[in-house]
C-alpha cells in the first residue's frame, strides 16, 4: 500500500515537471546568473579544498625532510663521538702498547743475533720493560647510534653495514682488552716477569721446551686492529651520513626554495696529522663490496 502511494507521488511530480524539462529551458538555465554563480561557487570550493590539501601535503614533506636532516645530524655526531673516543684510546694507550711490543721484540731479535754471532757474551741478559698496565673497557653510545640509523633514517646499503661492522669491532675490542687484563693479572699473580721464559711468553717466541704461547702478543695485535677498525668504520659512517644529509638539503632547497638546515661535518684533520687514522688501503677488500650509491 505504501509503495503504491510513493509511486503515485513520483508520477504526479513528473507530470508537473516534465513540461519544463526541455532543451530550451536547460539552455536558458545554464546561461542564467544563478547557474553561473553556482558553478563558480563549486569551482571555488574545489580549488580552495585542493589548495588547502596541497598546503597540508607540502608542510608534511617539509616537516619530514627537516626531521630527517636533524636525525642525520644527530647520527653524525654520535658516530663522530665514537671515533673520537677510539682515537683518544689509540693515542693514549693502544699505539704505544703496540709500538713498544714490536720495538722490544725487534731488540730481542737483535740481542739473540749478537749472542749467536759472539758480539756479546752468552751471559748477557736481555733487559726490557714489560707493559703490564691494564686498560679500561670502552663505552660508546653504539645502541643509540644503531637505533638512530636503522630506525630514523632512510639509508641503506653501506651505512647500515658500517653500523653493523662498527658494533662488531667494538665488541671484539672490549673482548681483547678484557683478555689482556686477565693475562696481566695472571702474570702478576704468578710473578711471571721473574720467570726465565717470560720474554718468550710476552713476545710469543719458542720457550726452553720448544712450545710457543702467542696469547699475549695476539691479544695486543687484536686490540690495535679492532681499535683501527672502529675508527675506520665510524669515520666512514660520518662521511656517508654527511652525503645523505647533503642530498636531503638539496631536495629541501629544490622543493621549498629556501635555506635548508645545516649539515654537520666531522673534522679529522688533527687525527690525520697525528698519524692516528688507519689507511683506506687496509680496508680495500671491504670497500670493494660496495659501489657508489649503496
Amino acid at each position: 500500500m505504501e509503495v503504491n502511494k510513493i509511486n503515485l507521488w513520483f508520477n504526479n511530480l513528473w507530470d508537473i515537471a516534465s513540461p519544463y524539462l526541455t532543451w530550451e529551458n536547460a539552455k536558458a538555465f545554464s546561461n542564467s546568473a544563478f547557474f553561473t554563480s553556482l558553478i563558480g561557487a563549486l569551482a571555488g570550493a574545489f580549488a580552495g579544498a585542493y589548495a588547502a590539501q596541497r598546503i597540508v601535503e607540502r608542510k608534511k614533506i617539509r616537516d619530514e625532510l627537516t626531521k630527517e636532516i636533524r636525525n642525520t645530524n644527530a647520527a653524525i655526531m654520535l658516530a663522530f663521538n665514537i671515533s673520537n673516543s677510539l682515537l683518544t684510546l689509540k693515542k693514549q694507550h693502544v699505539k704505544a702498547l703496540k709500538e713498544n711490543l714490536d720495538s722490544s721484540r725487534k731488540q730481542l731479535f737483535e740481542h739473540q743475533r749478537k749472542l749467536e754471532s759472539g758480539e756479546i757474551q752468552r751471559n748477557v741478559p736481555f733487559d726490557f720493560k714489560a707493559d703490564l698496565q691494564s686498560l679500561p673497557l670502552t663505552q660508546h653510545p653504539i645502541d643509540t647510534l644503531r637505533k638512530q640509523v636503522f630506525e630514523q633514517l632512510t639509508v641503506g646499503g653501506r651505512p647500515l653495514s658500517l653500523v653493523a661492522s662498527l658494533i662488531q669491532a667494538i665488541e671484539w675490542l672490549n673482548s681483547s682488552i678484557e683478555r689482556r687484563n686477565q693475562l696481566i693479572e695472571k702474570f702478576k699473580e704468578t710473578r711471571a716477569p721473574e720467570n726465565p721464559n717470560f720474554p718468550a711468553i710476552y713476545f710469543g717466541l719458542p720457550m726452553s721446551a720448544g712450545e710457543v704461547n702467542l696469547d699475549y702478543p695476539n691479544t695486543v695485535d687484536g686490540i690495535y686492529s679492532y681499535t683501527d677498525d672502529g675508527i675506520f668504520y665510524s669515520h666512514l659512517l660520518c662521511q656517508d651520513l654527511n652525503e645523505h644529509g647533503k642530498d636531503l638539503a638539496t631536495d629541501f632547497k629544490k622543493r621549498f626554495r629556501g635555506k635548508a638546515p645545516r649539515i654537520n661535518e666531522a673534522d679529522y684533520q688533527i687525527a690525520q696529522d697525528s698519524g692516528l687514522m688507519p689507511s683506506d688501503e687496509d680496508y680495500s677488500d671491504w670497500l670493494k663490496c660496495f659501489v657508489k650509491g649503496d
